[in-house]
């Protein structure tokens, strides 16, 4: 339990009067008396905690193909003094008919980069790759990933740190942990996602060869169920994963999310799923009926979509992050979380993302730690 210190004098002050006042009456030697003074003083001072601020480097993750900033985004970027960007470089998916990987979406810089923060190539590699990929071809396929991030990289900008993300199971751990280490011998700092299952069991799961982990705070539950609750985000299941947090043994940073979708099931079966799709940008349209107390929609009429083919009865489910809600999230991990000096990242700049919320509470959230006092 941890006091104030103006409390701890007060009870302090309370207990030494009744402790004097008793040994007052009392035969003691002076040095005995003087001995057990110390010895209550410093068992009180050992219960007594003070909570610290962590100190919070603000960064943000870009996940767009086209590297340009909106003016919405550069005001995001500047008024938070933003210090990181995480930008997704490239994409490794499996190519099933030439059975080897396969690079996608590579990054495009039509503009210059903030020469304010530093910038961090992030990879994302389908867990399927790995089960494809023989273990005598992770060298080069290391190699390969490590050159492509130099040949994308625009010029005159430094190479701190590559993030690798992937969502790698029991069976794929030996062959990601060895792309891992070669991807390190590059002399260059190796961060890796890691997702909440992968925190909660990493006893099982292992913990990755790298510098620093980067903890992802939301895909909480499988959205193609379609029974499943806000898969984005819930603080109460965050906290079912992170009870043991401060027990990882890597120093972690934090990424939460502010972003939204829409999927849309037909007959309780996954469909389709969109991206920055709004329940207001439902709630306008006569094709849909918004279910009481919801943010679900029945599809009234065979109808074309933002060019998909929908059918009477499909639902559509629109989840988002409430901001109340990652606030509470994020004030659990910081308390939770060991690591002192940490980067606390949102997903992802986007306009359409920050336009859920206000100026003042991204602030909020890039300022969380001064409130944990």
């Amino acid at each position: 339990m941890a006091f104030a210190f103006g409390e701890f004098f007060v009870y302090w002050g309370i207990f030494r009067n009744s402790l004097l006042a008793y040994l007052n009456k009392a035969i003691f030697k002076p040095m005995i008396y003087r001995l057990l003074q110390a010895v209550f003083f410093i068992c009180f001072l050992a219960t007594c905690k003070q909570k610290t601020s962590k100190e919070v480097i603000p960064a943000f993750y870009f996940w767009k193909s086209n590297f340009r900033l909106t003016e919405v985004e550069k005001k995001a970027f500047t008024n938070n003094q933003i210090q990181k960007l995480y930008v997704k470089f490239f994409d490794v998916s499996w190519n099933i008919l030439k059975r080897h990987p396969q690079l996608d979406a590579p990054i495009r810089f039509s503009e210059k980069l903030p020469d304010s923060c530093l910038i961090i190539p992030v990879v994302f590699i389908t867990n399927q790759t790995l089960v494809n990929l023989p273990v005598a071809e992770i060298e080069p396929f290391a190699k390969g990933i490590f050159t492509e991030i130099l040949t994308l990289l625009p010029q005159n900008s430094p190479l701190s740190e590559i993030q690798i993300d992937c969502d790698w199971t029991h069976s794929t751990k030996h062959k990601y942990f060895k792309l891992l280490k070669t991807l390190k011998k590059n002399n260059v700092k190796l961060s890796a996602t890691i997702r909440l299952h992968q925190v909660k069991f990493f006893e099982k799961t292992g913990v990755p060869p790298v510098d620093r982990g980067m903890l992802m705070c939301y895909n909480m539950s499988d959205w193609r169920k379609y029974n499943s609750q806000n898969s984005i985000f819930s603080p109460n299941t965050l906290n079912q994963y992170i009870q043991d947090l401060e027990d990882y043994p890597m120093s972690l940073d934090v990424v939460m999310p502010i972003f939204h979708w829409t999927i849309i099931y037909r007959n309780e079966q996954f469909l389709y799923f969109v991206n920055n799709l709004s329940a207001d940008s439902l709630k306008t349209n006569a094709i849909f009926l918004q279910l009481i107390g919801k943010q679900e929609f029945v599809v009234q009429k065979d109808a074309n979509f933002q060019r998909i083919s929908i059918r009477k009865g499909d639902v559509f489910k629109c989840e988002n992050a409430p901001y109340e809600d990652i606030l509470k999230g994020s004030r659990i991990v910081l308390e939770k979380i060991s690591t002192q000096k940490l980067t606390f990242a949102l997903y992802h700049l986007d306009e359409k993302s920050l336009s859920n919320y206000s100026h003042e509470q991204i602030q909020q959230l890039f300022h969380i730690n001064k409130t944990l006092l």
